[in-house]
């Protein structure tokens, strides 16, 4: 039996990439769940990858991994790297661009949005980001998609819905605050009935900048906020001591383009959410509680019994260990790059 060729991956970020307690992870969920997940797979199943991460791309074009590389696969990207890109043409290698947001949206992603017009191939979390990368390219170059996996070990499932006062998490990037805002009125008028407990876990509180003011949120009122500065740990230690999490979305604007990430995160720590009723999370109705009205959905939450939401959430822990291991998603990502043939260089 023929041996089978070595894929030979170089994968870009303008991430920071650091070293966790359990490896390497990162500031952004994007590379964390992806291009992480992708690079652990393909080295530990015998191919050659190698990830750099916030250089430059001159740096990059004069380095060995990127005389070595034949596919170059482009997480989230700030900088121009249509020059590296041309370079790698010349010299055979392929292009793969990994779209996790609505890149027309932010002008800080513009750069990315240029580099997919010069891909031969495109990976996306959700379907609604697949719709939409295919009109951008008018269907030319393939759209596979690829959804983020859990990460960390599969928690205990725990939280006390009748604890009181409430313990509840909200936990996300500075730019999902928007979503969380208006529904701060409504969490207010609870806390009023029932005492709550609101842990903000998020890369500094500027997002959240006038919210205790704008909302009443008073110093040993009903409704007590706390910022946590996000990390790895951190965010794993608020979901272990929560009672319910809430993620607010936008259903009807780029939320409904976004993966299941952060639900996921919630099942693995073995706790119960409650979202907002985003495409992506639909798979998980039986095991959240999917509803427009945050603050109604935690009041209803709260009066369930334990063992009813317990089983929900284990019965949740087994569908994200079968549908989104890291293995079985690592795989995958191979099995795409894999679908990028080398060119004869200077084609």
């Amino acid at each position: 039996m023929a041996a089978i060729r070595p894929v030979r991956v170089l994968l870009v970020t303008d991430d920071h990439v650091f070293r966790g307690p359990s490896g390497p992870t990162a500031r952004l969920a994007s590379t964390r769940l992806r291009l992480l997940v992708a690079l652990e797979a393909l080295t530990r199943l015998g191919h050659h990858a190698v990830l750099v991460a916030n250089t430059t791309a001159d740096n990059i074009a004069e380095s060995e991994h990127f005389a070595g590389a034949e596919r170059l696969l482009f997480g989230k990207v700030f900088q121009d790297y249509r020059p590296l890109v041309e370079r790698a043409r010349r010299a055979g290698k392929r292009i793969a661009v990994d779209v996790t947001d609505d890149l027309e949206r932010q002008d800080a992603l513009a750069q990315m949005r240029a580099l997919v017009d010069h891909a031969d191939l495109l990976t996306v979390p959700s379907d609604g980001l697949a719709k939409l990368v295919t009109g951008w390219t008018g269907g030319r170059l393939p759209v596979h998609r690829i959804v983020d996996p859990w990460e960390g070990a599969m928690r205990a499932v725990g939280g006390d819905p009748g604890r009181r006062p409430a313990r509840i998490v909200w936990f996300g990037s500075p730019g999902n605050a928007q979503y969380l805002n208006p529904h701060l009125p409504g969490l207010v008028s609870l806390a009023d009935r029932c005492p709550i407990d609101l842990t903000l876990v998020t890369a500094g509180s500027d997002a959240f900048r006038g919210l205790v003011t704008r909302f009443h949120v008073q110093r040993g009122g009903p409704l007590r906020l706390r910022f946590v500065e996000w990390s790895p740990d951190a965010q794993a230690r608020e979901l272990a001591a929560a009672d319910l999490t809430i993620l607010p979305a936008d259903r009807h604007g780029e939320s409904t383009l976004k993966s299941a990430n952060r639900l996921i995160a919630t099942i693995a720590a073995g706790r119960f959410c409650v979202a907002t009723p985003l495409p992506s999370y639909c798979p998980f109705a039986d095991h959240a509680l999917l509803t427009d009205d945050i603050a109604a959905g935690v009041e209803a939450a709260l009066a369930l019994p334990a063992s009813r939401i317990h089983a929900a959430v284990r019965a949740g822990q087994a569908l994200v260990a079968r549908d989104y291991a890291v293995a079985s998603v690592g795989r995958r990502w191979l099995d795409v790059l894999s679908r990028l043939t080398p060119a004869v260089p200077g084609a």
